[in-house]
């Protein structure tokens, strides 16, 4: 059967916000739209997959596609941000007399999938979790004339129009049961997802993920879809990936995009080690939290080619820490930083504003540590009140919320804690970007890493954006609790 599969598009203006850095055209594979198609084709199906924001099609391009090919089913990953314009695919292709399903799987859906098919009459079943093994069942189920209503993971309506919910389907244990991604099916891949200067050495680039799960519970953070339960590829198949991505696509640069690479030493060590054996020159970024940099994984992974790890700092303040439940302290994280540095490893740091019980001194608190504990990047997001997170439970207690999904971007103010205007989190916004990068030290740092022309325009285009944005003195984002 042909699955046509679909990323939707996300507006500009949804990511960056008034940090408008769209000239800089960075992209990032839907890797998990590559892992489904991967799983479909190995059980003989026959998947295309449509990026539409590195394809620069509009929703009705991609309606246009579709009809034209009539796949027997198609299938769009939505986050939050993206779910209205998934929902106005569908409409299109209903419109347009497309016979198939229309399913929508990904992060909203499995946040709040009652309320979406509520919503949206146009999509006509949702995958809850994981989608690989639904998917396949749905398009077995569809193919051999079978009814859909019942499978395992998905949300439907009942014959009087009622949106139900199956129940769950567990979770893959054994992620190397999985082929690789299809990463053949994205057209001029890697060249057409060129990633930030800033974040990679050296151009061809891929990102690549290795593991599901987060441990850790911050009550800001969606984990539905892969739960608390960290599951991994062997460092076997991790190893194979690599390789795979060196040899076909000359990738010379990777970004490890899971929540914690660093989380379990032995399999990191492995990786690490035959990563310097076999003499791979790559060069790549990971992602890890404060309790697990410690100074034998720092070396480690700094001997292996990784030059930047990154961290979700959030807040210098102890009381939001404990209160947003990051599992870790203001001396942690410097420690963390410091023992990067010392290993040689340049760090950036993730902080987000505005948290429930949020001050302006605990915002003041945070600019003075971002700016005195070594990192080399900085960079700041307003809190976002998910569907699907722990905060979402309760937010109106801590203050003002936008709940229009359409309305919800990091970089939008969407959520003002009682004690702080919308005002104050753009002066701290502000303030916290010229008070770290307009220092010395920083500056000289980042002329130093400018060793390509790419990474002197990103350069020059940030720092324009930078002047535009950090100096301006009104507001452009929206409001929470606005219409």
């Amino acid at each position: 059967m042909k699955v046509c599969l679909i990323d939707p598009p996300i507006a500009h203006e949804q990511i960056y916000g008034e940090w408008d850095l769209s000239a800089l055209e960075t992209y990032c594979p839907p890797l998990g739209l590559l892992s489904l198609a991967a799983w479909l084709r190995k059980h003989g199906h026959e998947p295309s997959v449509l990026d539409l924001s590195t394809l620069k099609w509009s929703v009705e391009d991609a309606a246009t596609h579709v009809l034209k090919e009539r796949p027997g089913l198609v299938g769009l990953s939505a986050r939050t941000i993206n779910i209205s314009n998934a929902a106005r695919l569908a409409s299109l292709l209903k419109e347009g007399g497309y016979p198939g399903p229309v399913v929508v799987g990904g992060p909203h859906m499995t946040a709040v999938p009652v309320p979406t098919l509520e919503r949206f009459a146009s999509i006509d079943y949702g995958v809850v979790g994981e989608g690989e093994l639904t998917l396949l069942e749905l398009a077995e189920r569809l193919g051999a004339g079978r009814a859909l209503d019942d499978v395992p993971g998905v949300v439907c309506r009942d014959p009087a129009g009622a949106v139900r919910v199956n129940p769950a389907r567990p979770l893959i244990q054994d992620l190397d049961e999985l082929p690789l991604p299809a990463w053949d099916l994205l057209p001029d891949f890697p060249r057409a997802y060129p990633h930030s200067a800033l974040e990679t050495k050296r151009l061809p680039a891929a990102s690549i993920m290795t593991s599901r799960g987060c441990p850790f519970h911050c009550t800001f953070c969606d984990s539905l879809v892969f739960g608390r339960s960290v599951r991994t590829h062997s460092a076997a198949y991790t190893l194979d990936m690599i390789r795979h991505l060196r040899k076909r696509y000359g990738i010379r640069d990777l970004m490890m995009l899971d929540d914690n690479f660093i989380l379990r030493q032995e399999r990191l060590f492995e990786i690490c080690d035959t990563m310097i054996a076999e003499r791979m020159g790559l060069k790549w970024y990971c992602m890890g939290h404060a309790n697990l940099m410690t100074e034998p994984r720092l070396r480690r992974i700094r001997e292996a080619g990784c030059w930047i790890i990154e961290m979700g700092i959030e807040s210098g303040c102890d009381r939001v820490l404990k209160h947003i439940k990051k599992k870790t302290t203001k001396a942690e994280i410097a420690a963390a930083v410091a023992r990067a540095r010392a290993a040689g490893l340049k760090v950036k740091g993730n902080f987000i504003f505005g948290f429930p019980t949020e001050t302006r001194e605990s915002l003041e608190e945070t600019i003075r540590f971002a700016t005195g504990i070594g990192l080399s990047f900085f960079q700041q997001n307003y809190l976002t009140v998910w569907p699907g997170c722990e905060i979402a439970l309760d937010a109106e207690r801590y203050g003002r919320c936008e709940r229009d999904w359409d309305r919800l971007a990091h970089q939008r103010i969407t959520f003002v804690p009682h004690d702080l205007t919308e005002a104050d989190l753009e002066r701290a916004s502000k303030d916290s970007f010229r008070r770290f990068y307009l220092r010395p030290p920083v500056m000289l740092e980042f002329a130093a890493s400018m060793t390509s022309w790419r990474a002197i325009r990103t350069l020059l285009t940030g720092l324009a954006t930078f002047v535009q944005t950090a100096f301006a003195r009104k507001a452009t984002r929206g409001t929470a609790g606005s219409s």
